[in-house]
């Protein structure tokens, strides 16, 4: 009898363990971060520090760092590049300092971002084994296990999604030269890319490592709505389901401090690097919005004067920068969607508990629920940057405050400045009068 490829592999499938499933979901996860030389760990066996890891960690970092400082050494301002063809200043103390910004943050970022995955190496591996142990609990406790598959096809996804945007959208707008006034460099395209995509790996990580937990409770609000479904048809007709519904609740107990215990492991590995993505990621959007918006007050006050021809390329550079924007938006929404959701699944795990506790009479049972939703008032689960930012939607809404704040003070500093930039090239007529 010969058996089809995929009855084969489902039947291999069912021969391994919880573990050695959970290494297999990590490997795309694994192979990008030991790439960009974050991990610097095995998980053949154990998850144990390697020497040629931490090698390649020293080597990487060291390559970048004089690769993006002689590239920029060498595009420096030029006289030719900083005077336009009517000898006006192209140049503003708010476009120069966006410029200076764009040209050495990606590296201190990069910089950044290692030295904290080298510091926080212990923490994400106990973070990992961590994850091992709770599914080897829920294997063992509550006879159901976690789709590691989906889990992996999410990370893929998210991988090809984030890669593929900033990929294109770098290919047509290297976002470190947008100014007007300084030459583009070959190389543009190595020095983002390489900053930006190690910058997304830490925040697929971080996404990977909370979607964990988020699966985690969702297996243990499953199993809730299925006990309490059983409660309401069988409760009369079995006497010593009591019992197993007492065992059921301890058993979750247990599980989610070890799920507490996986949140507390991932706030302090990713909070410091965190922080820092979120505050790039908040400056890249301001300084991008301000170029935006100050493209499109030069188009509106060259339109009376101008031929629509010569309005095009500042519009289309406006269309361009807009990609970045949604790119950058659509990663700070990807982390606090992603926190909002694990949270609210363990305020689930709650609502759940309190309905089982209603519906049985017996004292064991309640003093059970009770110890359980003491437990999920002093142990929440939450996300949090370092401690100083609490990561959920209401980050976003703050964000989007305060991005109004800064681009108002901007626009309006750049406007008193009177740079020569904004001002129309073209003068109306001397004998024209104002309508």
């Amino acid at each position: 009898m010969v058996l089809s490829p995929l009855k084969r592999l489902a039947i291999r499938n069912q021969t391994l363990t919880d573990e050695e499933r959970f290494l297999r979901s990590l490997r795309p996860l694994y192979a990008l971060s030991k790439m960009f030389a974050f991990w610097s760990f095995t998980v053949a066996v154990v998850f144990l520090k390697s020497r040629s890891g931490t090698v390649h960690f020293f080597v990487m970092l060291l390559l970048y760092s004089t690769f993006h400082l002689y590239i920029n050494s060498t595009d420096a301002f030029s006289e030719k590049t900083a005077v336009d063809g009517d000898g006006h200043a192209e140049v503003s103390f708010v476009s120069v300092v966006i410029d200076m910004y764009n040209r050495y943050s990606g590296l201190l970022l990069f910089w950044w971002l290692h030295l904290m995955a080298h510091v926080s190496q212990p923490t994400v591996i106990d973070i990992l084994s961590g994850v091992v142990v709770i599914d080897e609990q829920i294997r063992a406790r509550l006879s159901v296990a976690p789709n590691h598959g989906r889990w992996c096809r999410n990370v893929c996804l998210h991988v090809a999604a984030i890669f593929l945007a900033i990929v294109l959208a770098e290919t047509f707008n290297c976002i470190m030269y947008m100014s007007d006034y300084i030459a583009e460099s070959r190389y543009c395209i190595f020095q983002c890319l390489i900053s930006m995509l190690a910058c997304s790996t830490i925040e697929i990580q971080y996404v990977a490592l909370v979607q964990l937990i988020k699966t985690r409770l969702e297996l243990l609000n499953s199993l809730l709505g299925e006990l309490s479904v059983y409660s309401d048809e069988e409760q009369n007709a079995c006497c010593r389901f009591d019992h197993i519904r007492m065992k059921i609740i301890n058993d979750i107990k247990n599980l989610y401090t070890h799920l507490h215990l996986l949140s507390l492991n991932i706030n302090r590995a990713y909070g410091a690097q965190l922080i820092f993505i979120l505050m790039t990621l908040f400056v890249t959007l301001t300084t991008l919005l301000y170029y935006c918006t100050m493209k499109l007050l030069r188009i509106l006050l060259l339109g009376r004067y101008t031929a629509m021809r010569d309005l095009m390329a500042p519009f289309d550079d406006v269309l361009s920068t807009l990609s970045w924007i949604c790119i950058a938006t659509v990663r700070i929404l990807r982390i606090c969607s992603v926190c909002t959701r694990t949270k609210n699944e363990a305020l689930q795990v709650g609502s759940l508990i309190q309905g089982l506790g209603w519906k049985t009479h017996c004292s064991a049972t309640k003093s059970a629920v009770r110890r359980l939703s003491l437990q999920l008032l002093q142990q929440r689960i939450e996300f949090s940057a370092g401690g100083l930012l609490s990561i959920d939607h209401g980050l976003m809404f703050n964000i989007v405050g305060s991005l109004a704040t800064f681009l108002l003070i901007l626009v309006q500093f750049d406007i008193a400045q009177g740079g020569a930039k904004w001002k129309p090239t073209t003068e109306p007529p001397a004998n024209s009068t104002a309508q």
